[in-house]
């Protein structure tokens, strides 16, 4: 009898510690489970950070295409089309005998032809040089067909993303532009050209949309005896965009820093 009953309670004492380790057992695979809820944010997470991968290969492949050469700015911060190449990875540019007609190869293959019928793309003798460069400042490709010096006559094409082609764009609504000095850090266009014999003309433009807009003038007249016909009261004459004089003096180092610079560029002091 007292044997049975030792055998009872062993039995007892062994379920009891079966028991407890399955009860063990079950809590540990609970707490080792991953929780429904934290897995579907792993994942969620893990698919919303390939999808931002995509967007952005997506963005650097666009970019990639028609993408700007990269131009280090010269000490002033400006660029002058001499910095800009004259070659392009993808991009060839081969204008007709009559430099009337560009056409423009990517990668080997045509992709757009730019006309113009009623003269010429330049007006320079010579070999016409081609460059690429970020005229706009959107980071895609421009190019400037031309010498872009005074007394001579350049084409800008820029291209337009949205429309996947090179548009014409010209100096207040002309085809053709006279000087070209790039100033990135106020993503402004300097252009200049001679008016008379004794006056230099240079301007600073903004883009507005696809135009070119001007914002500043400079006159520069090296003959004092020329000062009242040109309506200037000093040999520069800084105006403003609706041609009214806010600033004339003698002394170069007196204009704004850009405005030295440039005029230094022109060779005009």
């Amino acid at each position: 009898m007292k044997k049975n009953k030792m055998e009872s309670w062993k039995w007892k004492g062994a379920s009891v510690h079966l028991l407890a380790v399955f009860v063990l057992l079950f809590l540990m695979g609970c707490n080792s489970s991953p929780n429904p809820s934290k897995g579907t944010e792993a994942a969620s997470d893990s698919t919303a950070k390939v999808v931002e991968t995509d967007e952005v290969s997506g963005t650097n492949e666009e970019e990639a295409y028609m993408a700007a050469p990269k131009i280090e700015t010269d000490g002033q911060g400006l660029i002058t089309l001499g910095q800009c190449p004259m070659t392009d990875k993808h991009l060839e540019v081969k204008l007709s005998e009559d430099n009337d007609k560009a056409d423009i190869y990517y990668d080997g293959k045509l992709i757009q032809t730019v006309e113009d019928k009623e003269g010429s793309l330049v007006a320079a003798g010579g070999d016409i040089p081609v460059r690429f460069l970020d005229a706009n400042f959107d980071g895609m490709t421009d190019i400037f067909i031309g010498p872009g010096e005074s007394r001579t006559y350049s084409t800008l094409l820029i291209w337009n993303p949205a429309c996947e082609e090179f548009v014409r764009i010209g100096s207040l609504g002309e085809p053709s532009l006279q000087g070209f000095i790039l100033e990135p850090g106020t993503k402004s266009i300097y252009e200049g050209g001679s008016g008379s014999y004794c006056l230099f003309v240079m301007t600073r433009s903004v883009w507005d949309g696809g135009n070119l807009k001007e914002k500043e003038k400079l006159l520069c007249v090296s003959d004092p005896t020329q000062y009242k016909a040109n309506e200037v009261s000093g040999k520069y004459s800084l105006r403003d965009d609706k041609d009214k004089e806010i600033q004339a003096t003698e002394i170069l180092t007196e204009l704004p820093r850009s405005w030295t610079n440039i005029v230094n560029i022109y060779g005009l002091e």
